[in-house]
């Protein structure tokens, strides 16, 4: 049978994941939206057609069940070009070696001595705006902050700094084409060869140099490996911590009371960073269905490709009471944010330092703050999910 003459996949419900307008006007509010409106698992025609995990539990089965559900394409439409990413595009057994390689470098240990500078990147860049008493937040903080950050751990020269801070910025803006896109990530793999290449002839204590004198099951990591990690890890570090940052802080400007108890009590900080982290989780994720399964009743076959949206995991009621509302006073927190299963991003601990440090500097320096509209507030769609503007101001 071909695949034109294959039984339709049921049921349908139309959504675009990277373009649907309500998406982009506010991806949170539009997936709540499906999350009461569409079926537990749905087919959309879009891109191809694909699948769309509209509950908590069955985000968790795909995320939790690599056998069934491949991360080998993480591109809904499957990308050709998408440059390989270890250990994330790597299915079991073959990940665990890698993970494992890398996985003391971001241990909560080897993160605490960061502290120091990420409080001193935070107090340059609030201490650039604070006299002026507004920024776009996303261009002056939340965009700055993570890049500093890793090219601290990583290696990388801080005299690019400028540099790549707007290769960044161009790389995730939501209306590059595949092409540009394709053509920046030959820009990062090229920063990232020179410096690979550096540290093979001359090794220093960053994590560049550790990585590449590390063992995967007794031996070193080829070169073409070492880009791949160095790939993700560019990713990764740079844009899903400003993306928690924007939606953390668009939320906290129409929450009096939520930034009152953080000026009044820095201590609850922690547990405001894995509420946010809960309430705006922004990774939807593709996956590659190997075999044919029921997921939510619905009949899912193997090559066909299942997007699983992370918030829905934090807004599953049976996990949250009441999900919807923002609290520091839940006694657990239960969320997707940083994925779920074997590939639970190995960035957790640094994400929620940067996190922990930004709010604890802003509420001690600035406190209170306000969104202004300005019509530019909309949201980027697709696998990576962003706001692309916040205008924020303050009594300074």
């Amino acid at each position: 049978m071909t695949e034109s003459q294959a039984p339709a996949r049921s049921p349908i419900h139309e959504f675009d994941y990277i373009a649907d307008p309500g998406l982009l006007a506010d991806c949170h509010a539009r997936y709540w939206e499906l999350k009461t409106t569409a079926p537990p698992v749905f087919w959309t025609n879009a891109h191809g057609g694909h699948w769309v995990c509209n509950t908590g539990a069955a985000v968790t089965q795909v995320l939790r069940h690599p056998e069934k559900f491949s991360s080998r394409i993480l591109s809904i439409p499957p990308n050709p070009n998408q440059p390989m990413m270890i250990p994330e595009m790597l299915d079991p057994p073959e990940h665990r070696p890698y993970r494992q390689m890398l996985r003391p470098f971001f241990e909560s240990k080897a993160i605490a001595p960061l502290e120091a500078r990420v409080s001193e990147w935070t107090d340059e860049l609030l201490g650039a705006v604070i006299d002026r008493g507004e920024c776009d937040f996303m261009a002056d903080i939340a965009s700055k902050l993570p890049v500093a950050v890793f090219m601290e751990l990583f290696g990388f020269p801080m005299e690019k700094f400028t540099e790549f801070r707007q290769l960044v910025v161009d790389f995730f803006n939501a209306r590059a084409s595949a092409e540009e896109r394709h053509r920046l990530a030959q820009i990062i793999l090229g920063h990232l060869a020179e410096l690979f290449q550096a540290r093979m002839a001359e090794p220093r204590d960053d994590m560049v140099s550790k990585i590449i004198a590390s063992d995967i099951d007794g031996r070193k990591p080829t070169f073409d490996e070492l880009m791949s990690i160095g790939f993700l890890m560019f990713l990764a570090g740079l844009d899903t911590v400003a993306n928690a940052m924007c939606f953390g802080m668009r939320h906290l400007a129409h929450d009096e009371k939520l930034r009152q108890r953080a000026i009044d009590d820095p201590a609850v900080i922690p547990n405001l960073v894995e509420e946010l982290l809960r309430r705006y989780a922004f990774v939807a994720t593709p996956r590659y269905v190997v075999e044919d399964i029921e997921l939510e009743g619905a009949l899912l076959r193997a090559g066909d490709s299942i997007l699983a949206p992370l918030p829905l995991v934090g807004w599953d009621e049976g996990l949250t009471e009441d999900p919807r509302t923002v609290s520091v006073e839940r006694q657990f927190y239960r969320h997707a944010a940083f994925g779920s299963g074997i590939h639970t991003c190995l960035g957790l601990h640094l994400a929620r330092l940067e996190l922990v440090v930004f709010y604890r500097a802003w509420f001690a320096k600035i406190g209170h703050f306000r969104q202004i509209e300005q019509g530019d507030e909309t949201c980027r769609g697709g696998s990576v999910m962003a706001l692309e503007h916040l205008h924020l101001a303050w009594n300074a």
